[in-house]
Parts: structure tokens; C-alpha cells; sequence
């Protein structure tokens, strides 16, 4: 059974679509770029755990999913859902353009 990590969702970046690019974050002694998990929407997720987990992220984190060409998890803020597997953790980052220009990435929680 997955467990979430005890720590808050917190903003990792609210700016400019060229400086979101150069940022590294530390999480939890981890240096993460945004290039790491932009090509892993979390629905691919699904393939590498099991349903039962796969809906109780979904579910613990509030995620809504939107069925349109292709099925895509967002956050309270609409923005797109991806994931991060690194030394037995999932990392689930919230990120897209919140409004014209202005991109928004927050880190929405961490699964061992």
C-alpha cells in the first residue's frame, strides 16, 4: 500500500515560461528539474502501480480528470498533474501556464 509523506503542498515556481526552465529544486536532498518529470503525466502512472494506489493519490490529493482527447489529471488550479519516480518515492508536481505567460509549479506531494 502507498503512503504519502507528511509534507505540505508547497509553490515551487510562479513566473516566467523562460526562467521555470534554469530553475533545479531541492526536494527532500533531491535536485529536481522541471525537464525530469514534464513527459510523465500522471496517468502513465498508472502503469507502473497498482489501481488501488493509482486512485488513492488521485484521491488524497483532490486531482480532478479531465476526459478530453487524451485523459489528463489537474490540480484545484487546472493546472496538469505529472509524476517523478526516484529511489522508491513518487513525486507529484502540479504545472502549466496559470495565466497568460505566467507559469505556476507546485510540488502536490511525495508517495513512498
Amino acid at each position: 500500500m502507498i503512503k504519502k509523506n507528511e509534507i505540505t503542498r508547497q509553490k515551487l515556481f510562479d513566473g516566467d515560461e523562460q526562467e521555470r526552465l534554469k530553475e533545479i529544486f531541492e526536494i527532500e536532498n533531491q535536485n529536481i528539474k522541471l525537464i525530469n518529470f514534464y513527459n510523465n503525466p500522471l496517468r502513465d502512472l498508472k502503469k507502473e502501480i497498482d489501481g488501488e494506489s493509482f486512485d488513492t493519490i488521485v484521491r488524497e490529493n483532490g486531482f480532478n480528470v479531465k476526459n478530453s482527447f487524451i485523459e489528463k489529471y489537474v490540480s484545484e488550479e487546472g493546472l496538469e498533474i505529472h509524476y517523478l519516480k526516484k529511489d522508491d518515492l513518487i513525486y507529484l508536481f502540479s504545472y502549466g501556464e496559470f495565466q497568460p505567460g505566467r507559469y505556476m509549479l507546485f510540488l502536490e506531494g511525495i508517495y513512498h
